[in-house]
């Protein structure tokens, strides 16, 4: 199913074009496929896993601080559903992820259907981005606000999960929140928070795989 929604996804791209690319195995596949083609692009990608594979197919690699647009960006998801709002928590890159979807003419999902859903479930938590001065101050506005939410650990590593950026990782239950976008706004204006996890008003398009084919879930214009 991954490998049938990078081959659609790759009919979207031409010749000449700036190409978002986010992580995961469909994205692999994808630049396997721009690869195969001969067709030349350059690509701004927020994994440093992505550019590396994608330097291994002989892909040029322009970094984001030097992009000032994108013409199509690719990415995954952990969850997204027929409104286009779409959770990216696990990867911890979502703030980079975000800025490249914001330079985007289109920013489109590639996802399997067992990650697609009539409205998001929150599964997996939102996560959040916060500058490690802001840390104790953040975490008690959440707590007051009534929010469960916990710094990310790993086994791997002894302390906090930290971004790329050096701030950390912070996850918040909201399974039970009523209005997750409205929450999401509300926790994106306290000072200290880089950004979060909820793509809201990003996603232009969404391809979803199953064994039937793609169905592409597009975004309603607005009347």
């Amino acid at each position: 199913m991954k490998r049938k929604c990078a081959e659609a996804a790759f009919k979207m791209i031409r010749e000449g074009m700036v190409v978002g690319l986010g992580g995961g195995e469909t994205i692999q596949y994808l630049i396997e496929f721009i690869h195969m083609s001969g067709i030349k692009v350059k690509v701004v990608t927020p994994s440093a896993k992505t550019a590396l594979i994608a330097a291994q197919h002989e892909l040029e690699i322009i970094p984001t601080w030097l992009c000032d647009h994108v013409d199509i960006a690719f990415d995954g998801c952990n969850e997204i559903d027929r409104q286009l709002l779409c959770l990216k928590s696990m990867g911890a890159i979502h703030t980079q992820e975000k800025i490249i979807g914001s330079m985007a003419d289109e920013y489109v999902i590639l996802a399997p259907e067992t990650r697609f859903f009539e409205h998001l479930s929150f599964d997996v938590p939102l996560t959040i981005e916060i500058m490690k001065d802001a840390y104790s101050c953040i975490m008690k506005k959440l707590f007051d606000l009534g929010f469960t939410a916990a710094p990310r650990s790993s086994k791997e590593k002894d302390g906090f999960v930290m971004s790329d950026n050096g701030n950390i990782i912070v996850d918040i239950d909201m399974r039970s929140v009523e209005d997750p976008v409205q929450a999401n706004e509300m926790i994106s204006a306290l000072y200290g928070v880089v950004d979060t996890s909820l793509f809201a008003n990003v996603v232009t398009k969404a391809l979803i795989a199953s064994k039937e084919g793609i169905e592409i879930i597009e975004k309603k214009e607005a009347l």
